[in-house]
């Protein structure tokens, strides 16, 4: 019963939402055990729940309360789902190099134009890396300037080494682009956001209205307002490019959120990240960030969950409180990458190792351990940001 009330809640949230945009690709119908019905499409599946979605709102349903068509179709989408990852074994992983300081995108880089149909109304660019499918027709120039944002996100990744593959695949990653923001909600952007990331078994694409990049219409053409840029979009380029074995129960959240974090808060600036930059970061987590907007708020004092609670928390109780959980995360990861024994993220290299083999908790958190008690290293993670100017207690 308390299985069929979570999916009707679920079906009565979806459909309270208005889909005001063309249906995507999975969009079908789907029916629970009690005979309700709603539109949604599938995009995840987490464990023993499917992830649906509608208007860029997801609900996990336990999959064993969907009929009996409805679980076969999403097994048959997990065998289907897009992967990618056909050349993966000739990726070498970087998992030896040295921990970047100033990463720069190339500036001299070319914009191909891929298709430019006014009748369709759209228009593909394409950058190194990136592939860009916008509904309004854009200047090469403009194209040019705001891919660095991509191109540098895209190499930072490349450069840390965590051993990350999807950075190094040869297809070009899709950033869906919105002349308005109208049209970006229409596609199931999230009202407020900036962009997201919708990710389908893994691998997914951006969607990002153009104002987000900083463009403008000046007249019948359009412009950049450097001024304007939106660099916490590398948050969600992050998502786009991090393994999907990341994603696995207890490192879902606290790590890849914190990684998105501190990639985002790296001090970026017309295609470059100074990697060094913890000032930026720490007003993000503490204050309202760096230029008084969106930051964490936290203080630089503040009460944190147990940590073994917070590194195995389900997704969904992650997203529940996402000021103090994303803050929290970004300063764990920095501890794990900057702080943690002989400061050259040995410890987290195994972990995310593990991830890689399939290993899970508990046994995948052993090497964050590293022989110490979950007590033990609140009180080393305590001690190393109290060095900063932050106290988290950790309760």
């Amino acid at each position: 019963m308390k299985q069929d009330r979570t999916l009707a809640v679920a079906l009565m949230a979806l459909l309270a939402t208005a889909f005001a945009g063309p249906v995507r690709s999975e969009s079908r119908s789907w029916t629970n055990s009690a005979g309700k019905t709603i539109e949604a499409e599938l995009v995840d599946v987490e464990g023993d729940k499917a992830v649906l979605n509608m208007n860029g709102n997801n609900f996990p349903v336990p999959i064993n309360t969907l009929s009996k068509a409805d679980q076969e179709f999403i097994a048959n989408w997990k065998k289907s789902a897009p992967t990618d990852s056909s050349g993966d074994a000739n990726i070498k992983p970087n998992w030896d190099g040295e921990w970047p300081k100033l990463v720069s995108a190339d500036i001299q880089q070319d914009i191909e134009v891929v298709k430019e149909d006014e009748t369709s109304g759209e228009y593909v660019y394409a950058s190194d890396h990136y592939e860009f499918i916008c509904d309004v027709n854009l200047n090469t120039s403009v194209v040019k300037r705001f891919s660095l944002l991509f191109e540098a996100t895209n190499q930072f990744i490349r450069e840390l080494p965590i051993g990350m593959v999807k950075p190094f695949r040869e297809e070009r990653h899709k950033i869906h682009l919105f002349e308005t923001r109208d049209s970006y909600f229409s596609a199931g952007g999230p009202q407020g956001s900036a962009g997201v990331y919708i990710s389908r078994g893994g691998e997914g694409d951006i969607l990002v209205p153009l104002t987000s990049l900083g463009v403008k219409k000046v007249g019948s053409s359009f412009s950049v307002d450097y001024k304007e840029e939106n660099t916490t979009l590398s948050h969600e380029i992050t998502h786009q490019i991090t393994d999907k074995e990341y994603y696995a129960l207890g490192s879902r959240g606290w790590f890849t959120e914190g990684l998105a974090e501190y990639v985002a808060q790296s001090g970026y600036r017309s295609g470059k990240f100074n990697v060094d930059d913890l000032q930026k970061l720490k007003d993000h987590v503490t204050a309202y960030g760096e230029d008084g907007r969106g930051g964490r708020a936290l203080g630089d004092e503040f009460n944190a969950p147990d940590l073994e609670g917070f590194m195995t928390m389900e997704y969904d109780s992650f997203l529940a409180n996402p000021q103090l959980n994303y803050g929290l995360g970004a300063l764990v990861v920095y501890y794990f990458f900057h702080m943690d024994g002989e400061k050259d993220a040995a410890n987290i290299k195994n972990f995310l190792k593990g991830l890689k083999e399939g290993k899970k908790i508990p046994e995948m958190h052993e090497p964050l351990l590293a022989g110490r008690s979950w007590e033990e290293l609140e009180e080393d993670i305590h001690r190393a940001w109290r060095s900063r100017g932050v106290r988290i207690n950790f309760n």
